[in-house]
């Protein structure tokens, strides 16, 4: 009895998670592809307006990110001052030889910070965004994590939380680690949430930032090494609707990039990793920062947000028992689906699958849920909604006695007081005929023995 109710429960539970789920089920695998080649061995295209991504190239290929990996070197460092942000600016740190070793050699990106130098955490965030320092990167993990193996454990852990499935970091800096590895998608998801908290905006998109002076430095200038945001040194690169946020090179990593776009009232937050470094004659090109201008100019070209379908749309009608006055009710989607839509696309294209209620009884409450239905795009389910009466239907108690009573003439139970009736009538028949017929035997027995008697005269 136990495994039975056990069984019961689970199957309930089951039920009742599907019912939940299939009110809206959001497929967020949907993509469009442009019409030209994109160098980088993977992208991802995410609108920040509404979360849903918009162009996906290998999103979930486990690739070396470089220096896009100081993005999550940055998320701890703000989340650590997120009870007082003004903090950053008062808040001095310095780091010994144990961040600067292992840098040593490497040709990495530094803002010439040195061993012992006391740095604020505002300026270590910016000379980590902007010049990719990665003696930032290691000053920041010795300070925040107690030591560098100690901050990856973080990284990590912080990974999981935000959902971040194929990614695992080394190092704050992003120098090459054989385990040290994320995909396209997992950085997008990373820099949205970074993007949410505060200054991570205004620090990585900032195209220049005078670092204080040091008992080491005079007052300083440095730029960021995103040169499309620069109109003087951005060249062919330069575009001017893109903001921040993260370049990143590497041998093995090609050119990386993490950037935000903003144009007429739409945000586009754009990943990209492993793009060539150079073209066929051995010539240095950003084929990274030509990605995501390429892109960008296809997105706020081709796309725009779109209505698919209207929650106030009438979509079908149900057939209605026992309503007073109707037949039917008309049903609507539950709530309005707008998204990103290409423009060559007419939002009429989009396949609708509908299931309707069957053996509908009033009385009917305006919203109460009679079917759902599914919209799905090129093999792609984009979302399922419910579909709900626009209109309270009232019971009728005539209409209800007529069913009930037509209902029951067709009956098994009628069928069977039928044919007792029958035989009982059928029975009373034949016994009314032989009653008569013994009653008019006894009548012509009599008058046999009697005689007929004489009228009187």
């Amino acid at each position: 009895m136990r495994k039975l109710r056990k069984f019961i429960c689970v199957m309930l539970a089951a039920v009742m998670a599907a019912m939940a789920a299939s009110s809206c089920v959001s497929a967020a695998g949907l993509s469009f592809a442009p019409d030209f080649d994109v160098y980088s061995e993977a992208a991802y295209l995410l609108n920040l307006d509404t979360g849903e991504p918009l162009y996906q190239k290998n999103a979930d290929r486990q690739l070396t990110p470089a220096s896009l990996t100081k993005i999550m070197t940055a998320v701890l460092v703000l989340e650590q001052f997120s009870d007082n942000i003004a903090a950053l600016s008062t808040t001095y740190v310095s780091g010994g030889y144990e961040c600067f070793d292992e840098l040593y050699m490497t040709g990495c990106s530094t803002a010439d910070i040195q061993p012992g130098e006391k740095v604020s955490y505002k300026d270590l965030l910016y000379a980590l965004m902007l010049r990719s320092a990665c003696e930032a990167a290691n000053i920041i993990a010795v300070n925040i994590g107690g030591t560098l193996s100690g901050f990856a454990e973080m990284m990590n852990l912080k990974a999981a939380q935000l959902g971040m499935e194929n990614t695992h970091f080394t190092n704050a800096h992003g120098l090459f680690y054989e385990n040290h590895y994320t995909t396209a998608r997992d950085m997008a998801t990373l820099t949205q949430y970074a993007l949410s908290l505060p200054m991570f905006a205004e620090i990585s998109c900032s195209e220049t930032y005078e670092m204080e002076a040091t008992s080491f430095h005079e007052a300083r200038t440095i730029s960021h090494t995103n040169t499309m945001m620069s109109k003087a040194n951005g060249g062919d690169y330069y575009y001017e609707y893109v903001k921040g946020i993260k370049t990143g090179t590497l041998d093995q990593a090609g050119r990386c990039l993490a950037s935000t776009a903003y144009k007429d009232g739409y945000s586009y937050l754009l990943i990209t990793l492993n793009a060539p470094q150079y073209d066929a004659d051995g010539n240095a090109v950003m084929y990274n920062m030509i990605d995501h201008k390429a892109i960008y100019e296809w997105a706020f070209s081709n796309f725009e947000y779109t209505t698919v379908i209207s929650e106030t749309e009438e979509v079908a009608e149900v057939p209605v028992e026992y309503g007073d006055g109707v037949d039917y009710v008309i049903v609507r989607p539950s709530r309005e689906y707008s998204r990103i839509w290409s423009k060559s696309v007419p939002p009429d294209s989009v396949h609708r699958s509908i299931e309707l209620e069957s053996n509908v009884i009033a009385p009917i409450n305006a919203g109460d849920v009679l079917g759902k239905m599914e919209l799905q795009y090129g093999g792609e389910t984009l979302i399922t909604v419910d579909l709900v009466a626009t209109a309270s239907v009232a019971r009728s108690a005539e209409k209800e006695k007529i069913a009930v009573a037509q209902s029951f003439i067709g009956s098994d139970e009628f069928n069977a007081a039928a044919k007792y009736s029958l035989a009982f009538f059928l029975a009373y028949t034949v016994l009314v005929i032989i009653l008569k017929i013994v009653v008019a035997r006894e009548n012509k027995k009599r008058s046999r023995m009697y005689g007929t008697p004489k009228r009187r005269r």
